[in-house]
């Protein structure tokens, strides 16, 4: 068995058939497809079962609800391929995926391939490239040329967090398993980190060949309060990575540490202005007055970064969310009237 494409399921039913029908369409015909129905509520178990009962390349966990990284791991330990995929029940692969994954895996040896992604919100698409050239990056190249943005350089630039890539099962197993099943946010972002460390071949490759739907009620593009509770979390998983692998991380993961920690900050208060969580202004100045937040907004030195993230960090930095919430909507509305104004002209 070549690859083992490893899918949970939860509350996607209405993208479901368009991702798993993705899969079993491949030109390449040699994998397993796992997919881990994680307590769903709604019509995807019935989905599930009746996939399997019809195509024997797959495989249904049913399982009580525990959350992404859960059912990741439980589809891991029952995957018996030698390459694993991951991918989310509402995305979708091009028909080609597996057989370029496993042209490039195979010529170049490596140990996790990283490709172009779409992300398609209904209206538009943009294409997500990784930051650096296309080519194969070994252990020494890795740290000269992918460390400096293995998390956040001081652009906020960094590498793909997106698990939407191919890794050796290997090296899946070491970077997934031991992951903390309370993770609701980040989690992907500690596993490609963890894999970017560990892999002594990465090959990166600008083919599009991966689906991202962009969905405001996901949890990545909604906001609840608790979210900050899970930054201080990925902080903390950070700070026990370095300090478990500081022979192997760059020499700046610490400061790379406390950019992240505030551009989170920032991208929770992107979503808490548009969802409109005006009466939570209190907790949220009370979140980022948490020791491990503040230290990163105080700490982080960022270079060459738009006007817009420049003051919103500064007005977060001082403890005031609301005027920092007043700028994010007024360059929402502004960027609005602008499409707006774009799309009219497309008529004309």
């Amino acid at each position: 068995m070549e690859f083992s494409v490893i899918v949970p399921v939860y509350r996607v039913e209405a993208y479901l058939k368009k991702c798993v029908d993705s899969i079993l369409s491949q030109t390449f015909p040699d994998f397993e497809l796992i997919l881990v129905d994680d307590g769903s509520p709604d019509r995807c178990p019935y989905i599930c079962d009746t996939y399997a009962a019809r195509d024997e390349r797959v495989h249904v966990i049913h399982k009580k609800n525990g959350g992404v990284v859960s059912a990741r791991k439980r589809g891991l330990m029952e995957a018996s391929g030698k390459y694993v995929v991951f991918l989310d029940g509402d995305d979708w692969a091009a028909h080609n995926f597996l057989e370029r994954g496993h042209a490039l895996m195979e010529a170049y040896e490596a140990d996790m391939i990283c490709v172009a992604r779409s992300h398609e919100d209904g209206r538009n698409s943009k294409t997500e490239y990784e930051p650096a050239p296309e080519g194969l990056y070994k252990r020494e190249d890795i740290q000269k040329n992918l460390y400096p943005m293995i998390l956040m350089d001081s652009g906020l630039c960094h590498l793909s967090y997106s698990v939407f890539k191919i890794f050796t099962r290997l090296l899946a197993n070491e970077c997934f398993l031991g992951l903390d099943e309370k993770m609701t946010l980040g989690e992907d972002m500690l596993s490609i980190v963890l894999a970017y460390q560990k892999a002594e071949r990465i090959y990166i490759s600008r083919e599009l060949l991966g689906f991202y739907r962009v969905r405001d009620q996901s949890v990545c593009h909604s906001f609840q309060i608790g979210q900050y509770g899970q930054i201080r979390r990925a902080l903390w998983e950070l700070k026990k990575m370095h300090a478990e692998f500081a022979d192997r991380l760059p020499a700046d993961f610490d400061r790379q540490i406390e950019r992240y920690g505030a551009y989170m900050c920032f991208v929770l208060s992107i979503h808490a202005a548009a969802s409109g969580a005006y009466p939570a202004l209190g907790e949220i100045r009370r979140q980022l007055r948490h020791p491990r937040l503040r230290s990163c907004l105080i700490r982080a030195r960022l270079g060459k970064i738009s006007l817009k993230t420049r003051l919103t960090l500064q007005f977060l930095k001082w403890g005031w969310p609301f005027p920092a919430f007043l700028l994010l909507v007024l360059c929402r509305r502004i960027k609005g009237d602008k499409a707006g104004i774009r799309r009219e002209r497309g008529k004309w």
